[in-house]
């Protein structure tokens, strides 16, 4: 479990710039917001998208371009990857904190065109993850292989880079979703890569919600009482997450847990970003199911 004290937002904004101005690798690529987390299994004209932010030591005056890359994951088994498309400068106008802002997408057609998959050669069970490049004016590139762990989790960068997107499926009910998961990243560090984590229906919670359980939470004084509630938007598979009491760390202390993402609506996958109240926010929790 990662203790991190929450700061304000002019220390978070301190930090960011003595990140910037102290290395001569300084760059990030900061998520404001994912417009859609999913493509549609039955429309190739359905977007993937995001809003991003450039900062770099000159106030987002070193952006040259941003890439977005894409692989293709079908049973198991993960393809290279290509290129989508290019963003130039231009594409990025100054934004509300003066730094350049604009969007990331791409339709499913153009997903599958680049990887040269055709009609009949994916599944709903197929998984794509989205990666983004920034390039600087002086040829210096970031991405998620060569950020600091600061820029990639941290609080005020919310920089992850990479975005795993799957297919959309209509929902009856979230009932799908109960059963034993696998954790595959969590930044926040309560589980290893490799974990259970059970997860729980409760028709009673709603019809589109389910439990993430703390049973195996080596952490908490209450195990076996807290957890996360998840609730699914079914039209689009976006997902919010509340918790029925705060957790009680053992020895430190009690946080409010929120956070939100998108589950993969066929395949079962649960994508989130958790904030812990009093401590950090926006870190990675994925599971998938067993």
């Amino acid at each position: 479990m990662g203790i991190v004290l929450l700061q304000s937002c002019s220390s978070e904004e301190s930090t960011a710039d003595n990140v910037l101005a102290n290395t001569t690798r300084g760059a990030i690529l900061r998520t404001l917001k994912v417009n859609q987390s999913t493509f549609n299994f039955f429309d190739t004209t359905s977007k993937w998208s995001v809003n991003i932010e450039e900062q770099d030591s000159k106030n987002g005056d070193l952006l040259s371009e941003v890439r977005l890359y894409v692989k293709h994951t079908k049973n198991g088994v993960t393809s290279a990857e290509k290129l989508v498309k290019s963003y130039s400068a231009t594409a990025f106008p100054k934004g509300s904190n003066n730094l350049p802002t604009g969007e990331v997408s791409a339709t499913l057609a153009e997903t599958l065109a680049k990887l040269g998959i055709t009609t009949g050669g994916y599944t709903t069970s197929d998984k794509f993850t989205m990666r983004l490049e920034l390039v600087l004016t002086d040829g210096r590139t970031f991405t998620n292989t060569n950020s600091s762990s600061t820029v990639v989790g941290g609080v005020y960068f919310s920089s992850a880079f990479v975005y795993s997107v799957q297919f959309f499926c209509p929902l009856a009910s979230a009932a799908a979703f109960n059963g034993n998961y696998k954790v595959t990243a969590d930044a926040w560090a309560d589980y290893a890569v490799g974990d259970i984590v059970p997860v729980q229906y409760v028709s009673t919670d709603g019809l589109y919600t389910f439990r993430i359980r703390n049973t195996n939470n080596p952490y908490l004084n209450n195990p076996s009482t807290s957890y996360m509630i998840v609730t699914i938007n079914p039209s689009n598979a976006v997902a919010t997450v509340t918790a029925n009491e705060q957790f009680d760390y053992t020895g430190w202390m009690k946080v409010t847990v929120t956070g939100s993402g998108s589950v993969g609506s066929c395949t079962g996958d649960i994508n989130l970003r958790l904030n812990f109240s009093g401590s950090s926010q926006n870190q990675t929790f994925n599971l998938v199911k067993i």
